[in-house]
C-alpha cells in the first residue's frame, strides 16, 4: 500500500478480537473511572494502564453526551500514550444497519478496526499497539 491510498481503517480482529474488545470494555466500566478527553462528549469511561490511558466512547455519539452505560453501549476504545492516540472501533451485528457512530463504508460486522487518526498511510498495525493490547489483556478480570 502506498501513501496515495486513502485507507481510513485497518482490520485488526486477528490481533484484538471482538471478544477482546468486549472484555476490555467491561473491565473499564467495572474498574475504571470517568474522565473527559475531548470536546465532543463528557465523562468517558476511563482506565489508566501504567503506560497509556484508555477511553470508551458511546456508539450513538452525542446522543449520549455523558457516556452513560444505561443509555447506550460503547463501540470506540481510544488508547493514548505520551505521543499518540489510537482509535479502535468494534462493529457488532446490527451496527451497520443501525448506523452506529464511527462505522465507515467498507467495514464489516463482527470485526475490529484501527481507524486513521490523522494518518493516511495505514498499512500495518503499529508494534506499540500490539504491546498495549497484550498489556490490557493481562490486566483484565
Amino acid at each position: 500500500m502506498n501513501s496515495k491510498t486513502h485507507i481510513h481503517f485497518l482490520k485488526i480482529s486477528n490481533q484484538f478480537s471482538v471478544q477482546d474488545f468486549e472484555q476490555i470494555k467491561n473491565f473499564i466500566l467495572k474498574e475504571g473511572n470517568q474522565k473527559t478527553y475531548r470536546n465532543f462528549d463528557n465523562n468517558n469511561p476511563y482506565y489508566y494502564f501504567k503506560k497509556f490511558a484508555t477511553y470508551l466512547a458511546s456508539d450513538i455519539g452525542q446522543q449520549n453526551i455523558n457516556n452513560d452505560p444505561k443509555v447506550s453501549d460503547f463501540n470506540t476504545l481510544t488508547l493514548k500514550d505520551d505521543n499518540q492516540y489510537y482509535e479502535i472501533i468494534v462493529v457488532r451485528t446490527g451496527d451497520i444497519k443501525a448506523k452506529k457512530k464511527g462505522i465507515a463504508s467498507g467495514m464489516l460486522e463482527n470485526e475490529v478496526y484501527l481507524t486513521d487518526y490523522g494518518r493516511n498511510d495505514l498499512d500495518k498495525i503499529p508494534n506499540q499497539l500490539i504491546i498495549y493490547f497484550n498489556d490490557m489483556l493481562k490486566v483484565k478480570k
